[in-house]
C-alpha cells in the first residue's frame, strides 16, 4: 500500500485509511451532464458528506470533481461515476430547489435566514458573523461544505441575489 506522509500530518496518516492526505485533483473538468467546468474536491470531503451506502459502492474517494451549477443534478463526478443529491448525507444548498438552501455549512447560514434578516432589517450580518466565527471557533469547510472550500464567495453571491429579488417589483 502506498502512503503519503506530508510533514504536517501524523505518521499514522495514510491516504487509504483516513483520506486526509489525498490530493485534490488539479485543474478543472467538464461535468458530464451540464458541461460546465468543475473544480476537484478532496476525498475527505466526500468521506464526510456521502451516505454510507454511496461510499460502499466506490473503490476510492479520490479524483472527484464538484459541479456547482444550480440547475444540474450532479454533485460529484469522476470518469463514468456521477453522484447526485440522493447520495449525499446533507442537502446541497446551492442546487435549485434545495430546502434549506444552506450557503454556510459551518455556521448554519441559509438563503432563507439571510432573506429573513434582509426583510426585517434591510441588511444581514451573515458575512460578519461567518468571518468572526472563522477566527473563533474556526471552520471546517473542507469536510462540511460540499464544495470542499470556503463559503464566503457563495454567501456574498447569495446576499446580492436575494437583495436584487427583494428590490425588484
Amino acid at each position: 500500500m502506498f502512503s503519503i506522509k506530508p510533514k504536517d500530518h501524523p505518521e499514522s496518516c495514510t491516504a487509504d485509511a483516513h483520506h486526509c492526505c489525498s490530493t485534490q485533483p488539479k485543474g478543472k473538468m467538464e461535468c458530464p451532464v451540464c458541461h460546465k467546468k468543475a473544480k476537484g474536491v478532496l476525498a475527505k470531503t466526500l468521506k464526510h458528506l456521502l451516505t454510507d451506502k454511496a461510499k460502499a459502492t466506490l473503490s476510492s474517494l479520490d479524483g472527484f470533481y464538484y459541479c456547482k451549477t444550480p440547475f444540474c443534478e450532479v454533485v460529484y463526478f469522476r470518469d463514468e461515476t456521477v453522484l447526485t443529491q440522493k447520495e449525499m448525507s446533507v442537502i446541497v444548498g446551492l442546487k435549485e430547489g434545495a430546502v434549506p438552501a444552506t450557503v454556510c455549512y459551518c455556521f448554519n447560514w441559509t438563503k432563507e435566514k439571510i432573506r429573513e434578516e434582509l426583510q426585517a432589517n434591510g441588511k444581514t450580518k451573515a458575512l460578519e458573523d461567518i468571518k468572526a466565527k472563522m477566527e473563533d471557533p474556526g471552520c471546517s469547510c473542507e469536510i462540511l461544505n460540499p464544495s470542499g472550500g470556503c463559503c464566503l464567495g457563495d454567501v456574498g453571491k447569495a446576499i446580492k441575489e436575494i437583495e436584487k429579488e427583494l428590490l425588484s417589483p
